[in-house]
Parts: structure tokens; sequence; C-alpha cells
């Protein structure tokens, strides 16, 4: 069965654009897994930023007690 040129040409359009579609639908899926993995990357980065200013609100916490204990005792001391 031998088919000419002006057989072909009907379907190469089809075939093309059909050939066209499936690699955008593969090329979309790998750059989808990456967005995901991008999300879950910054999802890990914002609850490690969560727990860091967590352990810096504790220290100012500390810091200011400190502080006022030191400028309390100084007030005291001044006052008699």
């Amino acid at each position: 069965m031998k088919m000419d040129a002006n057989a072909l040409a009907p379907l190469i359009t089809p075939a093309l654009v059909i050939a066209l579609f499936a690699w955008l639908r593969s090329d979309l899926r790998r750059q989808a897994a990456e967005v995901r993995s991008d999300i879950a990357d910054v999802r890990t980065q914002v609850a490690d930023l969560g727990r860091q200013v967590g352990d810096i609100r504790e220290r100012m916490a500390k810091l200011e007690g400190t502080i006022d204990g030191f400028v309390a005792g100084r007030r005291d001391r001044d006052a008699a």
C-alpha cells in the first residue's frame, strides 16, 4: 500500500498539533512538579524562620527582664 505526498498532506497538521499538545502536557507536568517542590522548600524555610523569630523573642524577653532588673536596682540604690 503506497501513499503519495498528497494523501499525507492532510495528516501532517493534526499530527503536529497532537505532538505539540503531548509535549506541552508533559512539560507542564514537569514544571508543576518543580513548583510543588519549590513550594515545599518555601514552607520549610518559613517554618524555620518562625522558629528563629520565636527564639529571638525569648532572648529579647530575657534581655528586657535583665535590663528592667538592672534599672530597678539602680533606682532603688539612687533613691536611698
